[in-house]
């Protein structure tokens, strides 16, 4: 690697941690300053409050990747341009496929790195903000996952299992309670199904096995008034960004099973896929929007020197022109996910037609560079 090439990916590195980072920050203590009110006085703490802060940050970082990766590209490169080192580099014969040749690869690792955040990273860290939430708040969770079957503790001290639960219906199915009293397990009570009526849940084609008896009654319907209600459960249900790939498509296969289909689970399972893939392209379109041909119409902005002490008019248009790319992004996508999560468009062009158009983009501006 030229040490020209190792300059740039340093300073590239530097912006893109300013950025990221910062900004991830700003969100992360954001968000702690919303939850402030539900947090108890006698239980705050220096370090708990820091580790809450701490644990939010590769969340708010996966969002703003992309645009600080953009940024980042532009920012650098567009410096490059107005201090002539492009023209340098080609003037000394430097060929422009060459030196930008490491950030491709650095794009494909920034796609890898943001699908290890969205996978391993953030799902363990948001376990441990809830547990840090429910501490600060003094309140004991009493709801589990466990690969995709939800362990919650009845009003009575029972244990709840339910191996599918459909939030838009509110409804269990595959119920089991284990009621206890000092000697242990005393009743056991299967349900094929529990819906809530306002009130409190009826559970359907019920059979109570009670052990000290040995006795075995089956009944059309039992009401239990002793389960949490959809409001509480929901507040604590995992949300799709909390689990990995691996879980909801587990999730979404016991629902299919179970004669279901979620169309909201299908969008946010190919969005995992999708969306780490536009850190590469980001990388690619930032190199080609900052390097592209001096008689272009975008390059003449992009470089179009500004009134400024301290920074350059090409600076300034680069961040601006960066700002504006990702909020396209970023609304494109949602505005196509939410056509996705109601029925309009398919699951696989809800997640994809956005990275899609963004590589189609960037791969033809990128193949514009002159050499």
């Amino acid at each position: 690697m030229l040490i020209i090439q190792k300059l740039y990916i340093k300073d590239f590195f530097r912006v893109f941690l300013i950025l990221g980072l910062g900004i991830s920050m700003v969100f992360s203590i954001l968000g702690l300053i919303d939850k402030f009110d539900d947090f108890t006085s006698e239980n705050l703490s220096i370090v708990m409050l820091f580790k809450y802060t701490l644990y939010n940050i590769p969340k708010y970082l996966n969002y703003v990747m992309p645009m600080a990766i953009l940024l980042s590209g532009l920012f650098i490169f567009s410096q490059a341009m107005k201090r002539r080192e492009i023209v340098a580099i080609k003037t000394a014969g430097g060929k422009m496929n060459r030196i930008l040749a490491p950030f491709l690869v650095l794009g494909v690792l920034l796609s890898l790195f943001g699908f290890f955040l969205s996978e391993i990273v953030i799902p363990i860290l948001s376990k441990e903000v809830q547990s840090i939430k429910n501490q600060l708040a003094k309140k004991e969770s009493r709801i589990a996952f466990r690969e995709g079957t939800i362990f919650m503790k009845g009003k009575d001290n029972s244990v709840v299992r339910i191996a599918l639960y459909l939030e838009d219906k509110d409804v269990f199915y595959g119920v089991s309670i284990f009621k206890y009293d000092e000697n242990g397990l005393k009743e056991k009570v299967d349900a094929e199904t529990a819906e809530w009526d306002g009130n409190s849940w009826r559970l359907k084609n019920v059979t109570i096995f009670s052990l000290p008896e040995g006795k075995v009654v089956s009944t059309p319907e039992i009401v239990s008034e002793h389960m949490e209600s959809p409001k509480i459960l929901k507040k604590e249900m995992q949300k799709s960004e909390e689990m990995t790939i691996t879980e909801l498509i587990e999730y979404q296969k016991r629902l299919n099973d179970a004669g279901f289909k979620n169309i909201k689970l299908s969008v946010d399972i190919s969005s995992r896929f999708s969306y780490p893939l536009i850190n590469f392209f980001m990388v690619v379109l930032g190199l080609s929007l900052s390097t592209g041909a001096d008689n272009r119409l975008l390059q003449k902005i992009l470089h179009e020197k500004a009134g400024g002490k301290h920074m350059s008019g090409s600076g300034v248009v680069a961040v601006g022109l960066g700002l504006l790319i990702s909020l396209l992004y970023w609304f494109g996508h949602s505005f196509f996910l939410s056509l996705g999560y109601a029925g309009t468009i398919s699951s696989l062009v809800a997640a994809w037609i956005m990275p899609a158009v963004f590589a189609a983009c960037s791969v033809y501006l990128y193949r514009q560079i002159p050499e």
